[in-house]
């Protein structure tokens, strides 16, 4: 922490000598950045903002830049990467050998896949031209070529958005340092999860990578919020690592990895006060050669599912399960096959309180970068499992996404993820799901339609009572545009009356609900408009929510860009409300 205090100062200082000329203080701003970089991760984002001010001030510092992209790259906002990385690239060619590498990662990130292709493919063919050089500065043509495939799922994965929204949680759980592994009990109120943070940590010491060791920190929710977490505490962690990776439905069981040997799961029983020394789980599962580091359990307790990267799986980590006799004891284990695992890594398994629901994460099935959070489930009947299903943007981004824990109704769920709105590094979010259902305009003019034609027999069958009176036609028929300002999500006074007059109607009406659809302009990459009609969307559904409607009576979804740009600017940055029949659901 005193280092911190002493960069923050040193940053400072550096701020208020105006006079200074742009390139002097540029290469005073890289120095303190190197000097800083050279120390504790924490330090990073210190680093890294003064690369910035220093490419910013001198655009030709070819250093700076690299470094500033680099370090982008290392942390959240990696798409930011791209501005500096092609500084370099105009002004020195053959900076870094695999420069057109990390441009396409840049690209990335920020969901523009074709460019991100194009300089994949620059890359791709420079190393096939130059196949005996073996620089730290190279990536190897396997990897671009599974990156070329992530992108081409990509393409495919964001023009069909899932209807999820994504929180960040507070620094109550967060910290400037990774933090994942989310585990909850069946009632939702506890959380255990992992952390390398220096605050509170069991050890003063760091490891290798230069970060703390991993500790178990756990949580407490109360009136719908979460509690500062705290260190769980000895016997469970030690001086070294110390990783969560189950918990039980009833929260009094909790499975812990411990990095002794290959590494191998424990477990803890707590007893209402205190918990126990892990204890060795058994040979069934934990092998002496290979690495056990995750697992999740059925309600019951009678099924195991854990991951290894021992042989006789698909390759890379597997899953597995094992289950206990009819005496309780763990006996038989075997791989969950093909289907689940592939010859790359699959990790984190979560059994869904259903029984049937497998949540994971893997580098192998048809992601978009880095882990994705995949879904299956099985039938009893065949006895096989499902195809895997990725969960889509915006759950799953070409980042990082693991540890996906899910509510016994599977609309909430905690997951780890590298993105916006994190503290930094590995980051806890909360998920939200909306459903399943997509809107049809089709859907929309049948029901008036019906409507309509509802209110003409009533009227020559001389009926006085109308199912709807002619505004209220009216208003199911219009499709309602809320418009938003720039880089804006807020809604503006002049559509409240509006949004108010669908809330009478639905408080009158059960069999109305509402289809919500935000769109950005094309200004800026895909990533961010695709955030901000997200924001856009549900920012209307809020709205309704603070009104009185329930969640399950409105769908909410961003779509990203406008595909058609003609016509007045604002008409992009928008929310389409529509109103449907639930009868149609």
């Amino acid at each position: 922490m005193k280092t911190l205090i002493f960069l923050a100062l040193l940053v400072t200082s550096i701020n208020i000598r105006a006079q200074v000329d742009s390139l002097t203080l540029s290469l005073e701003y890289m120095e303190q950045a190197d000097q800083i970089y050279r120390q504790q991760k924490e330090a990073i984002e210190i680093a890294k903002e003064l690369y910035i001010q220093a490419a910013t001030l001198d655009t030709s510092n070819v250093k700076a830049n690299w470094m500033a992209g680099k370090l982008y790259l290392e942390t959240i906002n990696k798409d930011r990467a791209v501005e500096y990385l092609l500084r370099v690239k105009s002004q020195k060619l053959n900076y870094r050998f695999d420069i057109d590498y990390q441009i396409g990662r840049a690209y990335h990130y920020g969901l523009d896949f074709d460019t991100a292709i194009e300089y994949y493919k620059r890359y791709e063919k420079k190393i096939l031209s130059n196949p005996r050089y073996r620089g730290r500065d190279r990536t190897p043509p396997q990897r671009v070529k599974r990156r070329l495939l992530e992108c081409e799922n990509g393409k495919d994965i964001i023009t069909r958005p899932a209807r999820y929204s994504i929180e960040a949680l507070n620094e109550n759980i967060n910290s400037p340092w990774p933090d994942y592994a989310p585990v909850l009990n069946k009632k939702g109120d506890v959380m255990i999860f992992t952390s390398r943070r220096q605050e509170g940590n069991t050890s003063a010491d760091v490891d290798k990578d230069n970060f703390y060791f991993e500790d178990v920190f756990i949580s407490r929710k109360t009136n719908g919020e979460w509690g500062p977490a705290e260190n769980i505490g000895e016997p469970i962690n030690t001086r070294y690592h110390d990783s969560n990776i189950a918990l039980s439905a009833d929260g009094n069981r909790l499975y812990v990895y411990k990095d002794e040997g290959r590494g191998d799961i424990y477990y803890s029983d707590y007893d209402g006060t205190t918990w126990s020394k892990p204890k060795f789980l058994t040979n069934r599962i934990n092998s002496s050669a290979y690495s056990e580091n995750s697992a999740t359990e059925t309600s019951t307790s009678d099924v195991l599912f854990y991951t290894s990267n021992r042989p006789g799986g698909e390759g890379g980590i597997d899953i597995y399960m094992c289950i206990k006799d009819k005496k309780g004891n763990w006996y038989k284990s075997k791989s969950l096959g093909p289907v689940i695992n592939t010859k790359f890594d699959e990790d984190s398994p979560f059994l869904a309180y259903d029984g049937k629901t497998l949540y994971f994460s893997s580098t192998g099935h048809k992601g978009y970068g880095g882990y994705d959070i995949f879904r299956s489930v099985y039938d009893s009947l065949k006895g096989e499992w499902s195809q895997p299903e990725n969960l889509g943007y915006p759950v799953n981004t070409p980042d990082n996404e693991i540890s996906f824990n899910a509510s016994p109704d599977q609309r909430i769920g905690y997951y780890a993820s590298v993105r916006e709105g994190g503290i930094g590094f590995e980051d806890i979010f909360k998920v939200r799901y909306h459903g399943d259902k997509e809107y049809k305009s089709e859907e929309q003019i049948a029901l008036t339609e019906r409507l309509s034609q509802d209110k003409i027999v009533a009227e020559e069958k001389g009926e006085q009572k109308k199912e709807f009176e002619d505004y209220e036609l009216k208003i199911i028929d219009h499709t309602h545009q809320i418009f938003f300002n720039t880089d804006q999500s807020s809604i503006k006074e002049v559509h409240q009356s509006e949004l108010d007059s669908i809330v009478q109607l639905l408080n009158k009406y059960d069999i109305l609900s509402i289809d919500i659809a935000g769109y950005a302009s094309k200004d800026g990459n895909p990533r961010y408009n695709l955030q901000l009609s997200q924001k856009r969307a549900l920012i209307v559904l809020d709205y309704f929510i603070s009104q009185g409607l329930t969640e399950d009576r409105i769908i909410a979804q961003g779509y990203g860009s406008v595909k058609d740009e003609e016509g007045d600017p604002e008409e992009h940055r928008r929310a389409d409300v529509r109103i449907v029949s639930q009868e149609d659901e």
